[in-house]
């Protein structure tokens, strides 16, 4: 299953993943911390995640738009990534506390996931692989990342974000010169499908949608957002699910790192819980997919959320930094299973020729809207009730979305 990753075709997809974990290891394990530390409300914080959710919530589609329809996926990333890298590093010298740059990276960041795991299914059409190995990929390099990113931050304060991750993006970017993506659907016809692709498609956990043509013109206000809905009749039931899991899901990413600081943890324990959570992940990016072609991507998702309730249900009652760092390997098994359950079900519900856009809807109402929600709400709760109300909510959220993912997903 992973040697695949070490053909020809895959070393390249194979190194966007590893550096674009080392990328957001020196970030976004910090981008609230740095703000309560720089005085900054939690109420405040809540509404700035609030209103940078809504940012990545509509810059979301029009990434996916720019990658199916106009630059192509390559040159869609590349601006995000530049974008994002400029952002970050407004946010680490901290004028108005970080904000604008934010922002920024809020809305660069918002194609950058959907955006390479477009690229990244594409190669895998090449070699027939699987999706789960190539995330683990990243989860490795973001754990082991977390490690000399935490020291540093602890160490240098805010400032060694920027060079942190502008190193990284330029890495990156220099990856992906030379790369190649299907040309953007500049015209109304049906792209050809190569037999990779189709083959694909029908291999692993292949949706009774996988083989949808992808008709009609793009070129209508909504652009291929439209499209991807005319031609995927599941997709609004699986978004609303995605809506409401990461209701749950963001009042604990939101708030799990200031519950560290809480109890006495600074930057290098938030960085170490962050280590945990991605090593976590690895082995069930690597047998994640097979699980799903066995038991179904329901059983695969209804088992993260369980994870995840239980997680939360820790940081509502632990009060130790490394207790808590060590709770928070739940949540690398439920994101891990969470997230490639709904990969997958994008790629199974979304013609292969817009899967930039299918990804890029999930991302935008996974992180967009729902974080934005949890973020404003969560930031209310947590200033004025504290920590345990809010983490029994995100708990109550997720063990209560078991029976909706069971009516939803295969």
């Amino acid at each position: 299953m992973t040697l695949m990753l070490t053909r020809p075709e895959m070393r390249r997809a194979s190194s966007l993943y590893f550096v674009i974990g080392l990328m957001q290891a020196a970030y976004l394990p910090f981008a609230g911390i740095v703000f309560r530390d720089r005085g900054v409300s939690f109420e405040a914080i809540g509404l700035i995640g609030a209103v940078n959710s809504m940012i990545a919530l509509t810059a979301g589609p029009v990434w996916g738009h720019l990658g199916d329809a106009v630059l192509g996926r390559a040159n869609a990333f590349r601006l995000a990534l530049v974008t994002a890298a400029i952002g970050v590093a407004i946010f680490s010298i901290g004028p108005l506390a970080g904000i604008p740059g934010a922002a920024i990276a809020a809305f660069a960041g918002a194609g950058l996931v959907p955006l390479l795991d477009s690229i990244g299914m594409e190669q895998l059409a090449k070699v027939g692989g699987q999706w789960g190995p190539l995330r683990a990929i990243t989860s490795f390099s973001y754990a082991t990342m977390c490690v000399v990113s935490g020291a540093l931050v602890a160490l240098g304060g805010a400032i060694v974000i920027g060079p942190m991750y502008g190193l990284a993006a330029i890495v990156v970017i220099a990856g992906t010169i030379g790369l190649h993506t299907a040309p953007a659907l500049h015209h109304t016809a049906r792209p050809a499908q190569s037999e990779a692709v189709a083959e694909i498609e029908r291999s692993e956990i292949a949706g009774t949608n996988a083989e949808i043509a992808v008709a009609g013109d793009w070129r209508n206000r909504f652009g291929t957002v439209n499209l991807a809905f005319q031609q995927s009749p599941g997709l609004f039931a699986f978004l609303a699910l995605s809506l409401l899991v990461n209701l749950g899901a963001g009042l604990f990413y939101a708030y799990g790192s200031f519950r560290i600081q809480e109890v006495g943890g600074n930057a290098a324990a938030v960085a170490f819980g962050g280590t945990v959570s991605a090593a976590v992940e690895i082995p069930f990016f690597l047998a994640g997919g097979l699980i799903a072609a066995r038991l179904g991507l329901r059983t695969l998702f209804a088992f993260g959320l369980a994870a995840m309730g239980i997680c939360s249900v820790g940081y509502a009652v632990i009060d130790t930094p490394f207790a808590l760092a060590i709770v928070r390997s739940l949540c690398g098994v439920g994101f891990a299973c969470t997230l490639l359950a709904s990969v997958l079900s994008v790629r199974n519900l979304v013609p292969a020729a817009l899967q930039a856009t299918g990804q890029a809807l999930y991302q935008s109402v996974s992180y967009g809207l729902a974080v934005a929600i949890a973020a404003l709400v969560g930031g209310i709760i947590y200033g004025e009730l504290g920590a345990a109300p809010l983490f029994l909510l995100s708990a109550a959220i997720m063990f209560g979305a078991i029976p909706f993912a069971w009516s939803v997903l295969r």
